[in-house]
């Protein structure tokens, strides 16, 4: 995929702000795969949608954003 794919795909995180973690959802024993990070969002056009982090394109399992503080384990 091209750099102007990505921008094109992304260009709707641009704007938006994070309104809430729903947890981790999305998981399928049957697959054995890891559960989706989701967020609530509200979109630059005022639109509510969720997000979901996944690994990969076809959804193997869910993924982990570098660059946040991580925290203690408890």
């Amino acid at each position: 995929m091209s750099e102007d794919y990505y921008a094109r795909y992304y260009k709707d995180l641009v704007g938006a702000t994070i309104l809430s973690f729903e947890g981790m959802c999305g998981y399928d024993e049957g697959f054995g795969g890891k559960p989706f990070p989701t967020f609530k969002v509200r979109f630059k056009t005022g639109e509510i949608g969720e997000i979901q982090i996944s690994q990969d394109e076809e959804g193997n399992g869910g993924g982990f954003i570098f660059g946040l503080e991580l925290p203690a384990i408890t």
